[in-house]
């Protein structure tokens, strides 16, 4: 699997903050999220989807050696301590494992269960595939638009000269 582009693994964290207040069907309002997946995790909470997965699968999966090169080996302490890439989000320990939530102000008080945990399969996970593709496809459409409009400017200011 290829590194990718650290502008699209932010972009695609911002998205997945968006579901956290959007109400629509791939709403992640209240829901948690593991943060890695390891052999503890999969023993315990294996049905959960571990964050990397929920940000994109097939052609947009984000690989650990992308989130390694761009965000550094310690990536994970970022969403624990809130910094960097990990501000926007709040997290919970449970049986050593942590899960991350979007902080919307309200879910600071609420706890990862088996009712509330992202798993492997939901619907919301295929909602938030879709809704995190549709925001990466539309900025990369709007570059591209932008690309277009100076490479445009650039062959007018040469008919001038």
């Amino acid at each position: 699997m290829s590194v990718m582009n650290k502008n699209e693994i932010e972009l695609r964290i911002e998205a997945l903050k968006a579901t956290g207040v959007s109400g629509g069907a791939e709403s992640t309002d209240k829901m948690w999220i593991i943060l890695h997946e390891n052999a503890k995790t999969k023993q315990a909470y294996g049905y959960a989807i571990p964050l990397r997965e929920l940000l994109g699968d097939g052609e947009g999966a984000v690989s650990e050696e992308s989130m390694k090169q761009h965000f550094g080996g310690q990536w994970r302490g970022k969403f624990i301590k809130q910094r960097g890439i990990g501000k926007g989000f709040i997290t919970r320990t449970m049986n050593n494992c942590v899960f991350v939530s979007i902080d919307d102000g309200t879910a600071r008080n609420d706890f990862p269960n088996s009712g509330n945990i992202i798993k492997r399969g939901d619907t919301e996970v295929g909602a938030v595939h879709h809704f995190i593709t549709t925001v990466v496809t539309s900025s990369k459409e709007d570059c591209a638009s932008a690309d277009a409009g100076a490479e445009a400017v650039d062959e007018d200011a040469v008919d001038m000269e």
